[in-house]
């Protein structure tokens, strides 16, 4: 079956479980997803069916809206509260003002080091592997863009953030690094992707609903904007992957023929194009 689900994830599961759910319910064999959730995260997770796993490259993956609480006073080696306390100390109560304030600083593009929970790999292996053993490693600072970060006090040492952020940036890392800009602690105690570019959360179906229309959308929705997607007769060159002449100014499309997908071209010199990938 070819098909994209947008799925509301639960917390205390894993988005390989998810996924393994996913390829149950429908008898899929080929079943992947655009951005692993933390298994305590709840939101948005894109997953695509069948043949449509070849559009994974070209998915949106920028964007991401993320709401979080979060509670000043403690360290974790998570970076969250389900890991181990292992510091605490007891915090000032901040004003929106002074939070909205401090929060400048982390608005454009920031440097950020990737928690040793992750799964991000060094020497072949995952660092939460290795944090698991209590190892830790050096990891290298990488890029992330935050294009909104709203900070708010509820209650107590009990705060709020909203944020759209690039892929690839850690919540909870961007929790500890504002907090400790203010000479804090702070623990991430919630987690939800509302939403991925225009993609929103009110549109995926829960896991025990799976199997019916809800949550079903287009292809089309789902791909990746910084693609121009370009209207093509030339179809059979495309099916058998030719160069093909294309007068656009951009240097990435995404070629469709009535609604179907055939593939992502790339210039090559002057007006011809090399095909990237067939996706039909």
């Amino acid at each position: 079956m070819d098909a994209i689900v947008l799925l509301n994830k639960p917390s205390g599961m894993t988005s390989f479980d998810a996924v393994a759910r996913v390829r149950k319910t429908f008898g899929e064999k080929k079943v992947g997803h655009t951005g692993t959730l933390d298994p305590q995260a709840t939101g948005l997770l894109i997953i695509l069916l069948g043949r449509y796993t070849k559009f994974i490259p070209y998915c949106v993956c920028d964007h991401k809206h993320y709401e979080a609480t979060f509670q000043m006073g403690l360290l974790s080696d998570t970076q969250d509260i389900w890991g181990k306390i292992i510091d605490e100390k007891k915090p000032h109560v901040y004003k929106d003002e002074q939070l909205a304030e401090a929060a400048k600083a982390f608005h454009g593009e920031i440097m950020q080091v990737p928690p040793m929970y992750s799964a991000i790999k060094k020497d072949g292996k995952k660092l939460y592997e290795l944090a698991r053993q209590g190892i830790t490693v050096e990891r290298e600072a990488r890029k992330a863009v935050i294009d909104d970060l709203q900070i708010h006090h509820l209650h107590d040492d009990m705060y709020s953030l909203k944020a759209t952020v690039s892929s690839g940036t850690y919540i909870r890392t961007l929790i500890q690094d504002f907090a400790e800009s203010l000479g804090e602690y702070a623990v991430m105690t919630s987690l939800i992707r509302t939403g991925i570019e225009d993609i929103m959360l009110e549109e995926a179906v829960e896991i025990d609903a799976l199997g019916g229309e809800k949550g079903l959308v287009s292809p089309m929705r789902i791909l990746n904007p910084s693609w121009k997607i370009l209207e093509t007769d030339q179809v059979a060159d495309i099916q058998n992957g030719k160069r093909i002449v294309l007068d656009t100014p951009e240097d990435q499309v995404i070629l469709v023929h009535d609604d179907m997908i055939l593939a992502a071209y790339q210039r090559e010199k002057g007006k011809q194009f090399r095909c990237i990938r067939g996706l039909f």
